[in-house]
């Protein structure tokens, strides 16, 4: 495969109508680490990277003061396909501080970004390891937030209705360990999520979530990725427990949660 133009470690990744976008990340400079607003994509049919405009991060301009400016750069802390676009959370980064700093969503038809709604941006889960976890699953918008336990963690939907976000799962029995950046992942497979994360035996397992109750708390959904923000119903069920059935583990030492992908095969 061709490379992409810019060399960057550390962007986001995500699938959107058959080409593979990714998004800032960070590049090696003489000075050190350089944050990207930079994004390109990559169209499988022909082999070739192309430009994508660069994210116009307008959070990062109401900082007070300038030293700020200076100091705190705009990150990608996290990229979902949501809705035939994507949705890019974001955050001011200078290491060790990192500031939550809503997002921005591309839109493919008019190559532009624009204003990640404040409710989307303001309520997505706090940072794990600068990754903002979150996957749709049957058209609709969930995340896995553990900032509120040490050992158990929610998973809430997007309300695009309402601009929130609602808790639909409040036991997902994520482990925190001090000397683990990310404690978990979040995948949705088979019609299911997932949690992967480390069990108190410090093996990577893999949790698939069952409902306790007859109904489920991920409703099927009629609309399409090409339908716009404003036309998905509200027809969102709350559940407050599921049952967690470890579906596989496996011993990989001292190795970290990084990301998971499930593809089609």
């Amino acid at each position: 495969m061709s490379p992409m133009s810019t060399g960057r470690a550390y962007c986001k990744t995500s699938i959107l109508n058959n080409k593979l976008y990714v998004v800032g990340g960070v590049s090696q400079g003489q000075g050190g680490l350089t944050p990207l607003q930079s994004a390109e994509v990559f169209d499988l049919r022909t082999g070739t990277w192309s430009g994508v405009p660069s994210m116009p991060c307008s959070r990062a301009r109401e900082l007070p003061n300038a030293f700020l400016a200076d100091v705190l750069k705009p990150i990608a802390t996290g990229m979902t396909s949501y809705m035939g676009r994507l949705c890019v959370v974001q955050s001011l980064y200078s290491w060790p501080f990192i500031v939550d700093a809503g997002g921005e969503i591309y839109d493919p038809e008019t190559n532009s970004w624009g204003a990640m709604p404040s409710g989307m941006g303001e309520g997505w889960p706090v940072k794990q390891a600068g990754t903002k976890l979150s996957v749709v699953l049957d058209g609709q918008l969930y995340a896995c937030d553990a900032s509120g336990s040490l050992d158990r963690g929610k998973i809430k939907v997007y309300d695009q209705n309402k601009d929130a976000w609602k808790v639909v799962i409040g036991n997902v029995p994520v482990n925190e360990f001090s000397d683990t950046e990310s404690p978990f992942l979040l995948a949705g497979l088979h019609g299911r999520l997932h949690v992967i994360t480390k069990d108190a035996k410090r093996d990577i397992a893999v949790l698939q979530a069952e409902p306790e109750h007859s109904f489920s708390p991920f409703p099927s959904s009629s609309t399409s990725a090409d339908d716009s923000f404003d036309q998905v119903p509200d027809s969102l069920v709350e559940l407050e427990r599921a049952n967690w059935k470890a579906i596989a583990a496996r011993d990989v030492g001292s190795a970290e949660l990084v990301s998971c992908v499930v593809l089609d095969i």
